[in-house]
């Protein structure tokens, strides 16, 4: 572990096809090129091309056709190849069975998906249904729930259901349960004052509308071209609209725009028939969870990337409940877990040299390294500027990044058509200058004076812990000559995410919120999940940093008005290139203004840890929050 006493003296840092979904990428580029070259003109009117020319194009054609017959063959025998692969996965008795023994940190709070996302992901994504998964490292949808989608004009998006699905209670799942799935997340948000979904990926919807049995048509109110990967998230579960008339707890009421009111209900426990996943839920208490199989799961047909036809191979997750990640780590090195995920770079060496342990190094963005300010006190620019420049930056990636570390920009490194800043541009406003900060802080107008800056984190992980220290520790350095000081507090998640989304006052019990520890890298392929969405003030600029439209500070609600229109601008512009333009504008606004979060230097490698039983347990996956969705992985015997 890392010597917390003192940072200072350590040198240590893109119509929709079915499959393919083309974003800003460099994946959409050469996407983009494959398209070009397969279109031109087939008008055959050369015949009277002069004889060297007839002469060039016969040699070609016949290269061309010698060359065609060896691809012929050559995919004759890859076919043969697959084709016999195919069939032992499907009868090999190696693949089918076991229990995958996974653990997390705490209980839910909740399994509802329109409500929470945290500690309850292995339910979401083990017994119930999703339209499908967006892997953004392969830019492929791999289709779940849906067999097909079309943009039928810009404001109008149309679903077909997979048919012959049904929830686990044998009701069927059709057009009228998915509409009523999507649909009721807007009407949660609005009941509960927030909820932990990503409100962008909907907030453009007038309405989601079952048009026959098995088709959908959401009506947008503007354009938005991050639509059909937001629907790749757990958010957009199919849910058994009985379950929620028979079971839910009333949790408010929704004023639709037809000034329509009706009471909305949550159904926080997803009894039996709730969802229509792989799996079913036979255990949910203190000490963890346990899915198993589902015998009456319908045909995956056709199979896709990561789906199998007949199922799931793994029979079972187990996943228990381990409050510690060194009690964790400890648990993964013995043998008695398949899956430790994120591992710390400098405790890499103690997983080497172990037979049953599996790392995986992957190089790219580190990920969340997040520090959300309030609102209600940092209401003035020149208090979060302040902020900006009491950091030691460079200490900060010699300390907590060993094995390389980069300055993080407010969208992901994994984008480069919309991340287009450099590391030399975000050193113009991530340096460490106590004496700037100070004037800053002395000149800026506190509604509510702060004197004391406390970091508010969740237990966990310890380089969390080590993250927040060091940011005290700096900030301390920086402004305490002006009489500042700084505090660390833990909590548990459950806790931690209560507070961070009270809304009672117009302040917080916090003045800084810390969160990721920026050492694991991924993206869904959406700007704003990348991390556009913890600044915008609809979603957790809303419902955590006291960054909204509606703020009683003025210069939050201006701030809030301009970064939306810039946020609505670059989500309706299809084009990349344009898109790139105007997302490069967004961020210069959001570090001109140090605006709702800062986010701190991330590391440059990750490194994921497997049991070596586990196979096919796409390791990529593991970066987009897709990782439990994949059927096709299995334990080895």
């Amino acid at each position: 572990m890392r010597d917390n006493e003192n940072y200072w003296q350590r040198l240590r840092r893109r119509p929709v096809s079915r499959r393919s979904f083309l974003v800003g990428s460099g994946v959409a580029a050469a996407g983009s090129a494959a398209i070009l070259a397969g279109c031109g003109d087939d008008d055959d009117d050369d015949a009277a091309a002069p004889a060297a020319t007839q002469a060039a194009a016969e040699e070609q054609a016949a290269a061309a056709t010698e060359a065609a017959a060896e691809e012929q063959a050559a995919a004759a025998t890859e076919a043969a190849a697959a084709t016999q692969a195919a069939a032992q996965e499907d009868t090999g008795p190696d693949k089918r069975g076991g229990t995958l023994l996974n653990w997390k940190t705490e209980e839910d709070a909740g399994l509802d998906p329109g409500v929470f996302h945290l500690s309850n992901r292995e339910i979401h994504n083990g017994t119930m249904t999703q339209p499908y998964t967006y892997q953004a490292t392969k830019n492929l949808f791999s289709m779940d729930g849906m067999v097909g989608f079309e943009q039928v004009d810009p404001t109008t998006f149309v679903w077909s259901i997979r048919p012959g699905m049904k929830f686990h209670n044998g009701d069927v799942v059709d057009s009228e349960a998915v509409a009523f799935s999507f649909g009721r997340l807007e009407k949660l948000y609005r009941a509960l004052d927030g909820t932990h979904t990503t409100r962008t990926g909907y907030a453009f919807v007038d309405s989601f509308e079952a048009t026959d049995e098995l088709t959908v048509a959401e009506h947008w109110a503007r354009p938005n071209a991050d639509a059909p990967v937001y629907r790749a998230a757990h958010y957009y579960s199919f849910l058994n609209p009985r379950m929620v008339d028979e079971f839910g707890k009333f949790e408010g009421s929704y004023e639709g725009p037809d000034g329509v009111v009706e009471d909305v209900y949550s159904v926080q426990e997803l009894p039996h028939g709730s969802g229509s996943g792989p799996y079913t839920m036979t255990k949910r208490d203190s000490t963890g969870t346990r899915i198993e199989r589902w015998p009456d799961y319908h045909k995956h047909t056709p199979a896709d990337d990561g789906f199998v036809e007949d199922g799931p191979y793994i029979d079972a997750w187990e996943t228990r409940i381990i409050p510690d990640a060194v009690a964790a780590k400890a648990a993964f090195l013995a043998g008695d877990l398949d899956i430790f995920t994120t591992v710390d770079p400098l405790e890499v060496p103690e997983f080497e040299g172990q037979d049953h342990v599996n790392v995986v190094e992957i190089t790219g963005d580190g990920g969340l390294c997040m520090q959300g300010m309030d609102g209600g006190k940092f209401h003035d620019k020149r208090s979060r500027q302040a902020l900006q420049k009491s950091l030691d930056y460079e200490g900060f990636i010699a300390a907590i990044r060993p094995l390389g570390g980069q300055y993080a920009a407010p969208i992901t490194d994994l984008l480069p058509a919309y991340q287009k800043l450099s590391q030399q541009d975000l050193q113009e406003w991530y340096r460490f200058d106590p004496a700037e900060a100070q004037a800053l802080w002395q000149a800026a107008d506190f509604v509510v004076p702060v004197e004391n800056i406390k970091i508010f984190q969740s237990t966990g992980a310890p380089l969390q812990h080590e993250i927040s220290d060091f940011l005290a520790q700096s900030i301390a350095t920086a402004l305490g000559p002006i009489g500042v000081t700084t505090e660390v507090e833990a909590v548990d998640g459950n806790s931690w995410a209560a507070r961070a989304v009270d809304r009672s006052t117009d302040v917080k019990d916090w003045e800084i919120l810390s969160y990721g520890t920026g050492d694991r890298s991924g993206t869904d392929g959406i700007p704003n999940n990348s991390f556009l969405i913890n600044y915008d003030p609809r979603a957790y600029g809303f419902n955590a940093f006291n960054h909204y439209l509606e703020s009683p500070r003025p210069e939050i609600a201006e701030g809030s008005a301009t970064i939306i229109e810039m946020l609505n601008a670059q989500e309706a512009e299809t084009d990349p290139e344009a898109r790139g333009v105007l997302l490069t504008e967004l961020q210069r606004w959001i570090l001109d203004n140090h605006w709702c979060n800062w986010r701190l230097p991330v590391s440059s490698v990750s490194y994921f840890g497997f049991s070596s039983r586990l196979q096919d347990q796409g390791a990529a996956d593991w970066l987009n929050g897709y990782s439990l969705r994949r059927e096709s992985m299995w334990l080895q015997s």
